[in-house]
């Protein structure tokens, strides 16, 4: 009969040189811990559901721009950034001059009562001097930020899986206008 304690009664080929060099240290390592079992990778999505969330996402920062009641001082710029793990993120950036302080008091009163009405988050926060209205909704997040001559609209989309070639041609910009 076998010990439990013995690690050589799992390793017969170890016990038989061990019998015949006694002189030889046998060490046994314990059997390795089965792997941890990958998480799926997500599914890549189609470019339909890439066009859904770019869209979303500059008609927040439509929706934000009319309820300013400003034209920004030049036309929104939408990028892809790169996100952790093959995703990508829609973002669309705008800047609204304003003429002082009362101006941007008021720009921002408004962007406030409109993502209130649409049912985002928010708060009020700092980033040194720079005020800041950060809100959240669904994933997708509005960054408002005072400057003393305008204020900078950020609207960032969902992360959203893409095979590795999509992320680096929407990131750099090759990707079809998308």
């Amino acid at each position: 009969m076998t010990d439990p304690q013995d690690p050589l009664a799992q390793a017969p080929l170890l016990r038989v040189v061990h019998e015949r060099h006694p002189d030889v240290d046998v060490v046994v390592l314990p059997p390795e811990a089965p792997a941890p079992e990958l998480a799926d990778a997500p599914v890549p999505v189609t470019d339909a559901a890439l066009d859904a969330e770019r869209s979303r996402v500059e008609g927040v920062l439509a929706g934000l721009l009319a309820a300013a009641g400003a034209e920004p001082a030049a036309a929104p710029r939408a990028t892809w950034r790169s996100a952790p793990a093959s995703h990508v993120v829609p973002v669309v950036e705008a800047r609204l001059p304003i003429d002082g302080p009362e101006a941007g008091v008021a720009v921002g009163r408004a962007l406030s009562a409109r993502l209130r009405a649409d049912g985002w988050d928010g708060r009020l926060d700092r980033a040194g001097v720079t005020p800041l209205l950060l809100a959240a909704l669904d994933d997708r997040s509005v960054r408002v930020a005072w400057l003393d001559d305008a204020v900078l609209l950020t609207v960032r989309g969902r992360d959203l899986p893409v095979a590795t070639a999509t992320a680096r041609a929407l990131v750099s910009g090759t990707e079809d206008g998308r």
